[in-house]
């Protein structure tokens, strides 16, 4: 069932599993309000495997990365997804080096 304020974007979320497949990392960018947000959910949803969240607006979750991401993040298994990730640069030379 589709949310009446969620519009759900099959060919986008499609076009981000066939990256996930090539790529380490995908990166969603955009002006405010385009669905930043809910489209890693809707992609998460369609996923076939373990999805961990990271909301780097709650204190928590950005705490936890902060404290040592690479440890954090090498723990997860399947589909990472980091919300508002701009909120913790130093996880951009991590980025870098998962392509190779």
């Amino acid at each position: 069932m589709v949310n009446a304020y969620m519009v759900y974007r099959d060919r986008h979320v499609l076009t981000i599993k066939l990256k996930l497949e090539i790529f380490p990392v995908v990166g969603i960018v955009g002006p405010r309000q385009v669905g930043k947000t809910a489209l890693p959910g809707q992609v998460g949803k369609s996923f076939d495997g373990d999805v961990r969240l990271f909301d780097l607006e709650s204190d928590a979750d950005l705490n936890q990365l902060g404290e040592d991401p690479e440890f954090t993040l090498s723990e997860c298994n399947g589909l990472v997804i980091l919300d508002e990730v701009q909120r913790l640069p130093e996880l951009f030379p991590i980025f870098a080096s998962m392509g190779g």
